[in-house]
């Protein structure tokens, strides 16, 4: 290669400026690429994951089951598993003893059905008079009755109207009978008590007999 350029000089073929300038463009380093030549990042990729939603971003709220479906009969079951432990506890912490004597008290449970209590007469005309109440006490397999103090009643019965089944109070008269409506139906009293309602299942009609008693004599 030399020996070529040296003839094409001496023949007059090329400039020996032009041979040095080119030799020296060989040796420099090639320049930098301009901006808009650099290499540019790829685009993201449509099926990457979409980031979480900022905290000041509105959240869909959660629906409710749909009625009669198996969750909903869950949160029913589960809501009246605790409601009857709150009612039984209550009842429990303030169970009035049922003192036994000759005079028999009628009341009605939350199915009609007509029950009955072997009282003293003291301790019937407590109830007649508003000062004690009878209430439900569900226990996990029945339905249990006792007596409490009307402010309990009241307690209870804001939880549960069916919780009270008899109670004298001018703004709550709950399970008065009349004594016909008693002598009709004394047959009842004698039936099996009743068993706990299912928790799962539709939800019985609440019944309240409220007819005014005979005054007492």
């Amino acid at each position: 290669m030399q020996n070529l350029r040296d003839k094409f000089l001496k023949l007059g073929l090329v400039d020996e400026t032009a041979v040095k300038r080119a030799e020296e463009t060989k040796k420099q380093p090639p320049p930098p690429p301009r901006r808009d030549e650099r290499p540019r990042p790829p685009p993201p990729s449509r099926t990457a994951s979409r980031p979480p939603p900022r905290r000041d971003e509105p959240r869909i709220p959660k629906l409710p089951p749909l009625a009669g479906s198996k969750e909903a009969n869950r949160q029913t079951a589960k809501q009246q598993l605790a409601l009857d432990r709150q009612l039984r506890e209550l009842v429990l912490a303030n169970t009035v003893a049922i003192e036994p004597g000759a005079t028999t008290f009628y009341f009605v449970t939350r199915k009609n059905k007509l029950r009955r209590l072997e009282l003293t007469e003291a301790q019937k005309t407590r109830l007649e008079t508003g000062e004690l109440a009878v209430v439900e006490r569900p226990d996990p397999d029945k339905i249990e009755h006792a007596l409490v103090p009307a402010a309990i009643a009241e307690q209870l019965r804001a939880l549960s109207e069916r919780a009270v089944r008899f109670l004298n109070r001018e703004d709550a008269k709950v399970g008065f009978l009349t004594d016909e409506e008693i002598n009709a139906r004394a047959n009842e009293a004698d039936e099996p008590p009743e068993t706990a309602p299912d928790a799962t299942g539709p939800s019985e009609p609440e019944t309240f007999i409220t007819i005014k008693r005979s005054p007492v004599a």
